[in-house]
């Protein structure tokens, strides 16, 4: 019972630190689309929007690989952290998935 509360606050904990570097994230890239689209409105009509098209899609590319780099950073410690304290996290979540 002791290692499960303890996976379980390892989970709960980095979930919300997962998620709070991501919404980091997502605020910052929110300041460059307003910034972006704040430039782009002094330019023509037509080359704004395919400039605006291809700054979503950067965007989007970059908000998709910052929420992966946080997430394997936020892992690696939260995993080294439970490794060092003897807890398998793998053991335990293929014995839950398998039911082995």
């Amino acid at each position: 019972m002791g290692e499960t509360s303890v996976t379980l606050i390892g989970l709960v904990v980095g979930l919300l630190f997962g998620l709070s570097g991501i919404a980091t994230l997502l605020s910052l890239m929110g300041d460059v689309v307003s910034d972006a689209q704040t430039q782009l409105s002094q330019l023509g009509m037509a080359s704004t929007l395919v400039m605006l098209v291809i700054a979503l899609i950067l965007i989007i590319k970059v908000r998709v690989l910052s929420a992966l780099i946080v997430g394997a950073i936020i892992g690696a410690v939260l995993n080294l952290f439970l490794q060092a304290s003897g807890i398998n996290i793998l053991e335990i979540l293929r014995a839950a998935v398998f039911g082995t």
